[in-house]
């Protein structure tokens, strides 16, 4: 866009020489000494080899080149990769950017972007949380281009890429424009009012419309651009008249077609989403429909992203009316209505009533201002966008600062840590303190997690030299506040106060959800968390700096209905052990000792990289010395699974081992939970691609429930040509438990494989029991299932006795494989 000529002007950086590129002027600058032949837009030539975390300022763009436009053409990456551009106009402008080029950033799996993609996420999208815009492709052209409008103050726009590539690139515009600007911008809303701390709520009352020439218009957030991903927007409507009726005319209305579950407009009779529901609107019909009041909601639910991007949601007009002035003696409460009967009940409208209970604990909210700092040098950023961990310390602000922030900022999908290691305020009587801020301290609203009031000393270490139990904090959205206020009329004492600390931005998308008070806990889960990724050891974060001892971290992997997931070690280093080594076999590792011991040694005694199944019993344990040749080691499980990372000596200076490892969720209908209502049927495994790799292992716990309400006497016939132990795979037979949250009853009988077959008669009105399958074994179980209820006149069984207990290897229907050392 810059270059005029590729060669015959004056070299900047050298003016004896005239074999540099040519720029258009005055917006165009020579890119220097490493690319002489290439001019780019003034301000951002520094970064013309390597277009990667940019930071765009409409302010310093336009005084360096006059111009408050251009492109932003991120460099060819090879995945895994990520790269960032926060792009920040003036007051009183707005942001337009149009994506038009697509190389290999991820691809759409039907539920979502899946292994990359380019996300636009705005201020407004950061403090609440939202995901934004997510935008993927293998090879897209747009045209036209997507367009995406901000005009909610700074954005963010990331580049992520999670798999392997040898290109990944992508190529848009940007313009700041401003709000007084009519030709081209994104659709203002008027007449209404901003609902303050919410992310894109809206009031409409009759009497300001009415008043207005234009009277009043709404619109889906972004118009006429794209809108936000898994947004719910809430315009309410009030009427001051049991006369008055609005009228709302959608002049446009541009929904994904076919997806009436995930994008759409409920329209409900009084002020929440628990009043009545009065029509309903999706696809791409535009309606005028009249109602009552005197209260209304209208209510915008977007899913995710879906190619090829060519909808951009909603315009409406209201108009008020009134009831005397018509002829009507009794109108309708509205005059038309949307059919539903394509819309299924959505999770999210499953989860109104839990969404809407009130919190019982938790922070308080403070509804006054925070005191604001007297200098601008006295509040500190630190960007999730620009560092994920490091250390803060209030002595590197200004000596003069009496009010002190230290503000966190995340990326939308964050989530601020941090660790207070050591801090002092001399003060009497609270007049010195430390405030830690869940969000934004210069927004109107914020929750105190903890006050700290002078007189206080935390040192990190105790008089041994010890690292005192850390004192950690974790947000609840991707803004943290660290207020620290000295006491002006005690300023000598004050000159001696700080606080320091360490930080961490965990991303809860990419990098799991972080359970609350703990270190490094994580859970992922397939519903929310990325498809796809790779996880690797704690301990190099500098939270981790005070850490000395057992270190013990987990990785838990929830797979949703219908979900399995796979977990696939790829590299793992050599464990620091003299007493254990690995052995792994048809039923998973297992962790040995070496040599018999008098003490017995507890697992954190000895660094182990170990595998959880959903009860917390051992799938597979690797220890000590193992064959690199044993690598990849694969668990496939239907069930959750949890990664136990465990160090018996951690400090800073020597962490512990690494490992690597790759974790995907496949959906599938292979196992689970099941209800069966027939009388008499059979039941067979699934066949799937079974994998090749050496240590390709298997965890199953599928769970049917025979229920049949006549009174018959029911049996039960299973088959298997495997000739394979009890331990590698079983089929267990309960008695049902009704009333209880686990229906799975007392053992009633087995089946090994060994068995090749077993039929199983229960007394006469027993038509209710649950079969249940465990495996934990490189080969799937191969099995068939028959059943049948029958009428049995003069042959009733007796009541069954339950199986002994230590009738097979499975104890309570399930195998324990972790071995403790003795």
């Amino acid at each position: 866009m810059w270059t005029k000529e590729s060669n015959g002007c004056e070299c900047q950086f050298n003016s004896s020489r005239r074999d540099c590129a040519c720029c258009v002027k005055p917006s165009g600058c020579q890119c220097g000494g490493e690319a002489p032949n290439k001019c780019a837009q003034c301000g951002l030539q520094q970064h013309c080899n390597n277009m990667c975390n940019v930071t765009i300022n409409q302010r310093a763009i336009f005084f360096e080149s006059k111009s408050s436009v251009g492109q932003i053409k991120s460099p060819s990456l090879e995945g895994p990769a990520l790269c960032w551009y926060l792009l920040q106009p003036d007051p009183g402008y707005r942001l337009e950017l149009q994506i038009y080029r697509l190389v290999n950033v991820g691809r759409f799996n039907g539920t979502g972007c899946q292994s990359g993609y380019v996300h636009l996420a705005d201020e407004s999208d950061i403090k609440f949380g939202s995901i934004g815009v997510q935008i993927c492709g293998e090879n897209e052209r747009f045209s036209p281009p997507v367009v995406l409008f901000v005009d909610k103050g700074e954005a963010t726009l990331t580049l992520r890429i999670e798999e392997t590539t040898a290109r990944s690139q992508f190529l848009a515009y940007y313009s700041f424009t401003s709000f007084n600007n009519s030709q081209g911008l994104g659709f203002k809303p008027s007449g209404g009012k901003r609902i303050e701390n919410t992310g894109c709520d809206w009031l409409y009352q009759d009497f300001t419309c009415i008043s207005r020439a234009d009277g009043c218009a709404l619109a889906s957030p972004g118009f006429p651009g794209l809108y936000p991903s898994n947004v719910t927007c809430r315009y309410h409507i009030t009427m001051s008249s049991l006369r008055t009726q609005v009228k709302l005319i959608f002049i446009t209305l541009s929904l994904p077609h076919n997806h009436c579950a995930t994008d759409y407009i409920n329209v409900y009779q009084g002020p929440s989403s628990n009043s009545p529901l009065l029509a309903t609107l999706c696809s791409n019909e535009k309606q005028e429909l009249i109602f009552s009041g005197p209260n209304l909601l209208l209510e915008f639910k977007s899913g995710v992203s879906l190619p090829p991007f060519d909808y951009n949601g909603f315009v409406a007009q209201l108009e008020f009316i009134d009831r005397s002035s018509t002829t009507e003696s009794s109108p309708p409460s509205f005059q038309h209505t949307v059919k539903t009967t394509h819309r299924v009940t959505s999770s999210s409208e499953k989860s109104t009533h839990e969404e809407a209970k009130p919190h019982q604990s938790g922070p308080k909210t403070i509804a006054a201002d925070p005191p604001r700092p007297s200098n601008a040098n006295c509040v500190s950023h630190i960007y999730g966008n620009a560092t994920r961990s490091g250390h803060f310390d209030s002595r590197n602000l200004p000596a003069h600062c009496t009010n002190c922030t230290l503000l966190f900022v995340g990326q939308p999908t964050d989530l601020v840590h941090i660790s207070l290691f050591n801090y002092r305020i001399n003060s009497s009587k609270c007049q010195s303190y430390i405030e830690i801020i869940d969000g934004n301290i210069h927004y109107d609203s914020f929750k105190s997690i903890q006050k700290i009031c002078s007189p206080k000393i935390k040192n990190a270490r105790n008089s041994d030299g010890r690292f005192h139990e850390q004192q950690t904090f974790l947000s609840k959205g991707n803004h943290l506040s660290v207020y620290f206020s000295r006491s002006l009329q005690e300023s000598q004492q004050a000159e001696g106060e700080y606080v320091d600390g360490a930080f961490s931005f965990l991303d809860g998308y990419a990098e799991g959800t972080l359970q609350p008070d703990t270190l490094c806990d994580v859970t992922y889960y397939g519903l929310t968390s990325s498809s796809m990724g790779r996880i690797h050891n704690h301990g190099s974060q500098h939270l981790f700096w005070n850490v000395e001892g057992p270190l013990r971290c987990t990785q838990r992997f929830v797979p949703t209905t219908n979900q399995s997931i796979t977990l696939k070690i790829i590299s793992l280093e050599s464990l620091s052990s003299d007493v254990c080594e690995t052995k792994c076999g048809d039923s998973g590792c297992e962790c040995s000792t070496l040599f018999k011991t008098d003490n017995f040694l507890e697992p954190a005694q000895y660094d182990h990289l170990l595998f959880l199944d959903e009860r917390n019993k051992s799938l597979s344990c690797i220890c000590g010395s193992f064959k690199d040749e044993w690598l990849p080691i694969i668990i496939r499980s239907w069930t959750p699974i949890t990664v136990v990372y465990s160090v018996a000596k951690y400090s800073w200076a020597e962490k512990g081992f690494s490992f690597e490892a790759e974790y995907k969720f496949i959906y599938d209908s292979v196992c689970g939970f099941r209800i069966i209502n027939h009388h008499s049927g059979s039941i067979a495994p699934i066949q799937i691609q079974s994998g090749n790799e050496l240590n390709y292992y298997y965890n199953q716990v599928c769970t049917w429930v025979l229920k049949s309400n006549i009174e018959r006497q029911l049996s039960v016939e299973v088959t298997s040509s495997q000739n394979r132990p009890c331990s590698a795979w079983n089929i267990s037979l309960h008695e049902y438990e009704s009333n209880s949250k686990q229906p799975v009853g007392r053992l009633l009988n087995r089946f090994c494989p060994r068995d090749e077959e077993k039929v199983f008669s229960f007394p006469w009105k027993l038509n209710e029991i649950v079969i249940r399958l465990c495996a934990m074994s490189r080969t799937l179980p191969q099995f068939n299932i028959k059943w049948r209820s029958e009428v049995v006149q003069n042959n009733r069984l007796p009541i069954l006795t339950p199986e002994a207990s230590n009738a097979s290897a499975f104890n309570d229907s399930h195998v324990s494989f972790f071995v403790q050392l003795s």
